[in-house]
C-alpha cells in the first residue's frame, strides 16, 4: 500500500501523470484493508456513502469550473487521476474516517504546495493533488502500522 501511493506521489510530481493501474491498486489494496478491519455490512454501507459525498465534490467543482470559473474541467480544474484517486479514497475507510482524512490530506495539499511555491520547488501552476494526498495517506497508514494511531478503522 505504502509502495503504490509512494509511486503516485512521486510520478504525480514529477512527470504529472500516473500509470493508471496504480489507481485501482490503491483502492483494491485500501478497500481490502478497511473490509477486514471492519464489519461487511458496515463496509459496504460505508463505501456508498463515500462514493455519494465524493460524486457530490466532482459535481461541485464540475459547476464551478464551467459557470463560475469559465474553464475546461478535465483540463483545468481536476486531473482524470485525481478523479480516480477519489475514489480509492472513498473505498479505503468508514466515512467518519473518510471525511476527516479527505478534508485534512486537501488541507495538507494547501500548505505543501504553498511552501513549495515559496521555496521556488514547484515552476507550474497546477497542483499534484493526487500526489499530496497520496504522501499524506502514506503516512497516515505508516502511523497506523507503528501503532501511534489506532483508531483508523473505529466506527
Amino acid at each position: 500500500m505504502v509502495f503504490t501511493l509512494a509511486m503516485i506521489t512521486f510520478q504525480d510530481f514529477k512527470e504529472r501523470q500516473v500509470w493508471a493501474f496504480l489507481f485501482p491498486l490503491f483502492g483494491i489494496l485500501g478497500g481490502i484493508l478497511f473490509y477486514n478491519n471492519t464489519f461487511s455490512s458496515f463496509y459496504l454501507i460505508s463505501i456508498a456513502i463515500n462514493l455519494g459525498i465524493v460524486i457530490c465534490i466532482i459535481l461541485a467543482n464540475f459547476l464551478i469550473s464551467k459557470f463560475l470559473l469559465k474553464k475546461n474541467f478535465f483540463k483545468e480544474a481536476l486531473g482524470l487521476g485525481d478523479l480516480l484517486f477519489f475514489v480509492g479514497f472513498a473505498l479505503s475507510f468508514p466515512t467518519i474516517t473518510f471525511v476527516n482524512f479527505f478534508v485534512f490530506s486537501l488541507l495538507f495539499t494547501l500548505v505543501l504546495f504553498w511552501i513549495l511555491k515559496k521555496v521556488g520547488k514547484l515552476k507550474e501552476q497546477s497542483i499534484p493533488l493526487a500526489g499530496c494526498m497520496a504522501l499524506f495517506l502514506g503516512v497516515v497508514y505508516l502511523i497506523h502500522w507503528t501503532g501511534l494511531y489506532k483508531e483508523i478503522y473505529i466506527l
